[in-house]
């Protein structure tokens, strides 16, 4: 069906959380402060934030720039609360594994009891890690781990892989990691070793393998700019596909750290007019067209994707996505099964997501996001078309984007 929106308007954007949240990790194996520029606001780093200070960092807040102050002197038992944050779950559990000489113990919260950890408590234990896992919290005696060759299940969460390489200071050998199975969110691995070598430590990523020689340290630049964050983008520039008038975002030139910022070559792809400059992109509608694209490496962006499709000229494929079963939501069922209530067609087959374009205005529902964060700011695509739907939840935004609602209301012209 044919969509008629007239949003309008910039969105500065935050830091990406993706990058922070790596460069968070790597300050604590600094000597000496380093300078942050261009925080994230978001629930999520500040979770990562609060539960790096037992671990003797300090941070000093200057506007949207802050200074992490390293090596500020800590009792060696350790109590952190990660609350609903998976990153600041499966970074802080590796790098609390090589505090030395520090107990420690992590509590979650019950949502996130339920996803993955075993694969990644199993393997540093391999590397001799001292973990005690039989249920919440986990117990950690923090000690050096050995290196050498390891497997690991690429299939499930690239997470798992980019804790391990931020260790890589703490290994007394070369740490070898082969991926079996296809790779789910390679270019977020892709990003940490670039982060890493930001920093001073080399990683040589290639086909699958991961080789980090052992030896290295980090070395402090004092200055750290993060990059604004384009998944929290992806949401206006879909808004944008879909408006008479340009909605813009601030931007960069050249190539992004962040696998997401590929969603502006998607829309391309699908008719929408995109207009860069070194500061800033700005879409408006085109005739929207399906599209058929692989989406492992950006899982994040499927639910927006998703809902776009919902207004193309025919049916839109969205491949590779089995990984999302996995996320704060089983984004795939969730997504079938909020959008069938709209009355849109979609269908789960070989590992794809086929969406076919909605026929009729839906009546009015109140949509569940399943508390999910990414599935709240994708329904509000939704709303901005049929302001009568209801969301449900939509407080959750914080935990990645903590001014979605304000930005999203004045892009919109909603009161």
């Amino acid at each position: 069906m044919e969509c008629r929106l007239n949003c309008e308007g910039y969105v500065e954007l935050e830091g990406s959380k993706s990058i922070l949240a790596r460069v968070l990790i790597i300050s604590t194996f600094l000597s000496k402060p380093l300078k942050v520029l261009n925080n994230s606001k978001c629930n999520d780093i500040y979770t990562l934030i609060d539960n790096l200070k037992p671990l003797g960092t300090k941070f000093e807040w200057q506007g949207n720039s802050f200074t992490i102050i390293p090596n500020v002197p800590v009792t060696n038992k350790i109590q952190i609360n990660i609350k609903d944050s998976g990153t600041a779950f499966r970074f802080l559990l590796a790098r609390l594994a090589v505090l030395q000489d520090t107990h420690s113990s992590i509590k979650v919260s019950a949502q996130l009891e339920k996803r993955p950890i075993l694969p990644l408590i199993d393997i540093l234990q391999t590397l001799g890690a001292d973990i005690e896992y039989a249920g919440f919290p986990i117990r950690i005696i923090g000690k050096q781990l050995n290196g050498g060759e390891i497997d690991l299940q690429a299939d499930i969460s690239s997470q798992f892989i980019s804790a391990l390489m931020l260790i890589a200071p703490a290994y007394n050998s070369r740490l070898i990691i082969n991926l079996i199975g296809r790779i789910v969110s390679r270019s977020y691995i892709e990003m940490t070793a670039v982060i890493m070598r930001d920093f001073g430590v080399k990683c040589k990523f290639t086909k699958n393998k991961i080789i980090i020689e052992s030896g290295q340290e980090y070395a402090n630049p004092g200055n750290y700019e993060i990059e604004p964050d384009f998944s929290s983008a992806g949401y206006f520039w879909a808004l944008g596909a879909l408006s008479k008038r340009e909605v813009c975002t601030r931007c960069i030139s050249g190539k992004s750290l962040q696998p997401d910022f590929q969603f502006l070559s998607i829309l391309e792809k699908m008719g929408a007019s995109v207009n860069r400059s070194s500061k800033s992109v700005c879409i408006s509608r085109g005739s929207l067209k399906s599209i058929d694209v692989e989406m492992k490496d950006i899982p994040d962006l499927v639910p927006t994707l998703a809902v776009l499709a919902l207004f193309a000229n025919s049916p839109s494929q969205l491949r590779n996505i089995t990984h999302l079963q996995y996320k704060e939501s089983n984004r795939i069922s969730a997504l079938m099964s909020e959008l069938s209530r709209i009355g849109a067609n979609t269908e789960f087959t070989d590992e794809s997501l086929i969406i076919h374009p909605l026929c009729r205005q839906p009546a009015s529902v109140e949509l569940d996001a399943h508390h999910d964060h990414r599935l709240v700011m994708a329904f509000h695509i939704l709303k901005a078309i049929f302001p009568y739907i209801g969301i449900n939840n939509k407080e959750i935004v914080t935990k990645s984007y903590a001014g979605f609602l304000d930005d999203f209301n004045r892009i919109c012209n909603y009161s």
